[in-house]
């Protein structure tokens, strides 16, 4: 009888997005153990996540440093899979599983760049490209949250051929959530854009609203709703009603987490105008509700659950005119957001969480199989 794959996923926090594909983990069959070092953040409990969930069975809280393991007996029976190197621990982790021969895999957005100086930004390519040879070497590859991610890693020195796709999946909204359009709403130019998230800067709401005022002077019919938390302390709000929004623009503040279908609802097309954004899950959860989408280039989700003309437009991080103009043509076309909703729910399959569980067992498969063939893992000495 075949013996099930046993494998311990690291995570910082317990979140919703994660918990419908561990759960499919175990459905096919996978032995799953979740070890988190951290609990959630103010800030995640802000955004409407929940601040303490109970953990299903095989899921435990630990101590964020190597003293966690004691928690998995069988741990070095396991494939790790690691969130990076963002700590002391994950980087003591890749150390400790590389030096013991322990298989274990990276798993990771693409990453920000670093704006604190010239020093800073070249130590932490230092450690980005010291931990990419740490893979290369000694893992059996990394799982790539997007092609922006896949990307990067090769950047770092990670071959090609040990890179495998994994996106984030989430368990969605019912496409029916969404209100039909009607003819006369919809021949107005009476279009409903919704964003939903944190107001911060690396969100780009800002161009979202510079957007807006292009949009509300040739349609003025067109709507906004901006859902999230607001540690911008009223940032925003001020800036939409310096620029004449105030009729258009509505600011509904912190949504929980089982409501964001609802706000989903209510609107034609979502947008994320992220200066960066790793992958972005709302993009999943509007594709989910079908609806219409528009994001940035530097979203990672963008360059798989967006494809221009089909179910929405990317556009250039930070361009305000290319974000007008793509929301312009939801407002001129009557249909076109219908369509391209359609479009997204049909899109969302392949990202269900059953999908990346399969997607997940295939990827490991594939990476055992071609360490057997010929590139060994090479313990690091020391």
């Amino acid at each position: 009888m075949t013996q099930p794959l046993r494998v311990l996923v690291w995570s910082s926090i317990p979140t919703h997005h994660q918990s419908a594909f561990f759960q499919a983990l175990r459905e096919r069959g996978v032995d799953l153990v979740v070890l988190y070092y951290l609990h959630v953040t103010r800030d995640r409990a802000e955004l409407g996540w929940e601040a303490d969930p109970v953990l299903p069975d095989g899921e435990f809280y630990v101590p964020e440093s190597l003293a966690a393991l004691e928690q998995c007996p069988d741990w070095q029976q396991r494939i790790h899979i690691v969130p990076g190197y963002s700590n002391a621990l994950l980087l003591k982790l890749a150390w400790l599983l590389s030096r013991r021969g322990i298989p274990w895999l990276h798993w990771g957005e693409h990453t920000e760049r670093t704006r604190h100086g010239r020093l800073r930004s070249r130590l932490a390519q230092l450690v980005k490209l010291g931990y990419g040879q740490l893979i290369r070497r000694s893992a059996l590859g990394a799982l790539a949250i997007g092609e922006l991610a896949r990307r990067e890693f090769i950047r770092w020195g990670v071959a090609e051929s040990q890179i495998r796709f994994l996106p984030y999946s989430v368990a969605g909204f019912p496409a029916a959530a969404g209100p039909a359009r009607s003819p006369a709403r919809a021949e107005n130019g009476d279009t409903r854009f919704v964003f939903v998230g944190q107001f911060i800067p690396r969100k780009g709401i800002d161009v979202l609203l510079y957007a807006m005022r292009l949009v509300h002077a040739r349609y003025p019919r067109a709507r906004l709703e901006l859902a999230g938390s607001d540690p911008s302390r009223g940032t925003y709000p001020a800036l939409a009603h310096a620029l004449g929004l105030d009729a258009v623009v509505r600011f509904t503040g912190t949504v929980p987490a089982q409501d964001v279908g609802s706000v989903m609802g209510r609107s034609d097309v979502l947008v994320l105008p992220a200066r960066h954004d790793g992958w972005g899950v709302v993009l999943n959860e509007a594709a989910s509700a079908g609806k219409a989408i528009i994001a940035s280039s530097a979203t990672g989700a963008a360059h798989h659950l967006v494809v221009p003309g089909m179910n929405g437009f990317q556009f250039t991080a930070g361009s305000v005119g290319e974000l007008a103009e793509a929301m312009q043509r939801y407002c001129a076309d009557a249909w076109l957001a219908r369509d391209h909703g359609l479009a997204s729910a049909r899109l969302f399959e392949e990202f269900t969480p059953a999908r990346n569980a399969a997607r997940f067992v295939e990827a490991i498969d594939a990476l055992r199989y071609q360490a057997t063939r010929g590139r060994a893992r090479v313990p690091v000495s020391g």
